[in-house]
């Protein structure tokens, strides 16, 4: 990658910065969701089904966006990203993000996430299973 592309990248990612203060929140205190998911996954439309009942059944309005989304600019309580191989649109739409929770699979530079499931070493989880793992997690937290 090029010198002015990655001077670009951190300018945007600078300018985009959400101001929001993050901490661990409890289920009971999240509103409103946002899963960044890997739309190129084969059981992504069912998977998204699944993320949709967890969230629908604690009363928390839930938003799936993929790296092929438009608008990766989001707002919202929670924020998780269930990518298994992190990439530029994923580190956008974290950083953008005025939620005030924020989990995923991989720690992005500065501290971004305040929860993450690192996969052990090998071939990466599936998103559900990565997810399966992070529920439990969810719902612990008191």
């Amino acid at each position: 990658m090029s010198f002015s592309r990655k001077v670009l990248r951190r300018l945007c990612l600078r300018a985009h910065r959400s101001k929001t203060p993050t901490e661990i929140l409890p289920l009971s205190e999240i509103k409103s969701a946002v899963v960044y998911v890997d739309a190129t996954e084969p059981y992504c439309e069912p998977f998204k089904l699944r993320l949709k009942d967890f969230f629908s059944k604690r009363g928390i309005d839930t938003t799936i966006v993929s790296e092929f989304d438009k608008d990766l600019r989001t707002s919202s309580d929670f924020f998780l990203a269930l990518n298994p191989k992190p990439c530029i649109n994923e580190l956008y739409a974290a950083t953008s993000s005025g939620a005030r929770f924020k989990a995923g699979r991989h720690q992005l530079g500065n501290g971004l996430y305040d929860l993450v499931v690192i996969d052990a070493p090998g071939e990466p989880l599936p998103m559900k299973d990565a997810f399966a793992a992070i529920e439990k997690m969810l719902i612990n937290i008191k």
